[in-house]
C-alpha cells in the first residue's frame, strides 16, 4: 500500500507554485521508494504550435544529453504513453530496439519505473514518469502504486498545466454567481449546503459547478477549484 506523508500531501494541494508543487510531489513519489520523478505537460492552443514544459530531479548531465541528442524521438514508453493512460513499464524489452537510450539511462540511476499520461478534453496531455536505480518494478508493486502516481499526475496536471496556460491564454471569465459556488464549494460545503447558504436549487448548484469545470478545463469540482485559487479568482 501507498503511505504517504501527511504533512507533504496537504502541502501539495495547498500549493499553487509549480516549481514548490513539483518539489512536494518528488518528496511524495520517494515516499513510495522510488527516487525520480519526471514530469511534462504539453499544452495545445488553438493555431499555435504546441508548447511543452518539463520538470524532473533526473541528473543534469541525463537532462542535458537527453535535449542535445533528440532522446525523446528514442524514448519507447513516452511514445507508447502518447496514445495510452495505461502505465507502460520500463523494461529491456521495450528499448530493444534503442539500446543506447536504454544503457545511457540505465547508467544515470533511470533503469526501474514506468511511464503513464492523462489527456484532457482541450487535447492537452500530460506524463509521469518514476524511478529508481535499483530493485525491479514487480508487476504487484505497480498494481499497488500506478493508482497514486496516476493521481499524482491529475494534480500536477491541474496546477502546472494551468499555471502555464494561464500565462498563455486570455483572461478566464466567470459570472460573480459561480465564483461563490466555487468559494462555498472550497470552503467544504456540498451542492445541497451551496444550494442552502445562496438561496439557490441544488440543480442550479450543480448546473454552476459544471460550467466552472467546463471553463476551467478541470477533470472534477476540485480542479476547478485548484485552478480557480491559482487564478486568484476564490482566496485560498
Amino acid at each position: 500500500m501507498t503511505h504517504w506523508n501527511f504533512e507533504h500531501l496537504h502541502q501539495l494541494i495547498s500549493e499553487s507554485s509549480p516549481q514548490k508543487v513539483f518539489d512536494l510531489a518528488v518528496h511524495l513519489v520517494q515516499d513510495m521508494d522510488l527516487d525520480f520523478l519526471g514530469f511534462k505537460v504539453r499544452i495545445q492552443l488553438a493555431a499555435q504550435s504546441p508548447r511543452l514544459y518539463l520538470y524532473s530531479n533526473y541528473p543534469a548531465e541525463w537532462i542535458e544529453r537527453y535535449q542535445r541528442d533528440d532522446f525523446y524521438r528514442q524514448d519507447a514508453a513516452a511514445l507508447l504513453s502518447q496514445n495510452s493512460t495505461m502505465p507502460i513499464l520500463w523494461t529491456d524489452e521495450l528499448y530493444h530496439d534503442m539500446p543506447e537510450f536504454r544503457e545511457q539511462a540505465c547508467n544515470h540511476g533511470l533503469r526501474h519505473g514506468w511511464t503513464q499520461s492523462l489527456h484532457d478534453r482541450q487535447h492537452n496531455e500530460s506524463q509521469i514518469s518514476v524511478s529508481r536505480p535499483l530493485n525491479p518494478v514487480s508487476i504487484g508493486e505497480l498494481y499497488d502504486k500506478a493508482g497514486a502516481v496516476q493521481w499524482l499526475c491529475h494534480t500536477l496536471h491541474a496546477i502546472i498545466g494551468e499555471y502555464h496556460l494561464a500565462k498563455l491564454s486570455t483572461p478566464m471569465k466567470m459570472s460573480e454567481r459561480e465564483i461563490e459556488v466555487l468559494k462555498w464549494s472550497a470552503a467544504g460545503k456540498t451542492a445541497a449546503d451551496v444550494a442552502c447558504i445562496l438561496s439557490l436549487s441544488q440543480s442550479t448548484v450543480n448546473f454552476h459547478i459544471r460550467s466552472v469545470i467546463t471553463k476551467t478545463n478541470a477533470a472534477n469540482k476540485a480542479g476547478a477549484i485548484a485552478i480557480a485559487m491559482m487564478r486568484g479568482l476564490i482566496e485560498q
